[in-house]
């Protein structure tokens, strides 16, 4: 009777224990699903904010170019009609590339969508590091777009200044 007592004893013993990791597992789990679902949700709006970025700089390279256009065809002189033709030229390539930025920020988006693709760790790893650098070039991009500026309003008052002489 003592031995089956034991047995018994042991047999529980062991169905508590094995019922205790089971319950501690499913909560690591729930808990990294939880911690990768945040992650995912925090890359989402860094892309959004990203993609937002990126539509400000479009329109301020289009309001800029809008500009040179117009300064191209109101100043006299041939020289700064041709500086603000290379600014207005390189506006346009400027503004191709923030086109070309976006679209690329939109697919790397999509491939951190996808379940399949961020479940491989090394895969993951790989379009977080992406998405970095796709940010760091949107802040390049901005960087460029503020000399752009700079450039457009030296050639406005050196075109100002060959005005009034």
């Amino acid at each position: 009777m003592k031995s089956i007592i034991k047995t018994i004893s042991t047999v529980v013993m062991v169905l508590l224990l094995s019922t205790s990791m089971f319950a501690q597992k499913t909560g690591q789990q729930q808990q990294q699903q939880q911690q990768q679902q945040q992650m995912m949700q925090q890359h989402q709006e860094q892309m959004k904010q990203m993609m937002q970025r990126m539509n400000q700089l479009q329109e301020r390279t289009h309001t800029m170019n809008q500009e040179m256009n117009r300064k191209m065809q109101q100043t006299q002189s041939e020289q700064m009609q041709n500086q603000y033709r290379y600014m207005y030229r390189f506006g346009e390539q400027m503004g191709l590339t923030l086109g070309n930025l976006k679209n690329a920020a939109e697919q790397c988006n999509l491939m951190l969508q996808d379940r399949d693709m961020t479940r491989d760790r090394d895969m993951q790893r790989d379009m977080d590091r992406l998405r970095q650098r796709l940010h760091d070039m949107t802040g390049d991009a901005e960087e460029a777009i503020q000399a752009m500026d700079r450039i457009r309003l030296r050639l406005q008052d050196k075109d100002q200044d060959q005005q009034t002489q």
